[in-house]
């Protein structure tokens, strides 16, 4: 069974953890769960404490809305948490799987206790946590103040550094299995006005998203119209 320590191993504070440390099916005695693409890995408005870490795969935290609409908060990918409250109460969201994904479920009670007896692991909890609200920040950013262009160079770039601090982007390029749809969901846009203003973005050769591939044609430009700035995912 890996311990805290062990399961983080050398990664930088606050980073993401990287593929080659998934190794092991075990985390705190837990055994990592499989979902197959477009899974519940659980509900909106649930009870339970379990808190649960990515191992593999792509994932949406949807908050479902009154009227059956719903609002993508984020795409917990690769050692993101998922789930950790400070209190009792219903879940604010559902973690949905959009590919095949693994997770590892962990009772709140033996996570807190863990971190706990285990020094300076509280501290990168804490980090991990900011730096996850620093993305919720700037998702309301994007969908009460950014233009179209904006934030849709804005959220590839923050996918594309997000998923090369675990290996799976590289020189611009990253597989994306997120739809049109799914992005209208994460933007605040309908899925017309998404491919409408992905053709612009390529027609600018600033960006190309096309069958689940993502290619940064031009990063200074595309950086200069996001106005990214990639401290916040550090």
């Amino acid at each position: 069974m890996q311990t805290l320590s062990q399961f983080i191993g050398p990664r930088p504070l606050g980073g993401t953890w990287s593929k080659v440390e998934w190794g092991n099916n075990d985390f705190l005695g837990v055994a990592a769960r499989a979902y197959k693409p477009h899974s519940i890995v659980c509900r909106q408005d649930d009870d339970d404490d379990t808190i649960f870490i990515v191992k593999s795969g792509w994932t949406l935290l949807c908050r479902g809305l009154p009227d059956g609409e719903r609002q993508i908060i984020d795409t917990p990918l690769w050692g993101d948490i998922v789930g950790f409250r400070s209190a009792d109460g219903p879940r604010f969201a559902s973690l949905v799987s959009i590919t095949d994904v693994t997770v590892y479920p962990i009772p709140r009670k033996a996570l807190v206790e863990s971190i706990s007896s285990e020094g300076n692991f509280g501290s990168k909890i804490a980090h991990s946590l900011a730096r996850m609200n620093a993305i919720l920040a700037e998702h309301l950013v994007n969908v009460g103040r950014r233009n179209a262009m904006s934030r849709i160079a804005h959220f590839l770039l923050e996918l594309e550094e997000r998923l090369s601090k675990v290996g799976l982007s590289a020189h611009g390029r990253y597989d994306c299995p997120l739809t049109q749809n799914e992005l209208a969901d994460i933007l605040g846009m309908t899925p017309v006005h998404v491919n409408r203003t992905l053709r612009e973005l390529r027609r600018a050769d600033l960006v190309s998203f096309k069958t689940g591939r993502v290619e940064i044609l031009n990063r200074k430009n595309l950086v200069k119209l996001a106005g990214f700035e990639k401290e916040y995912l550090g």
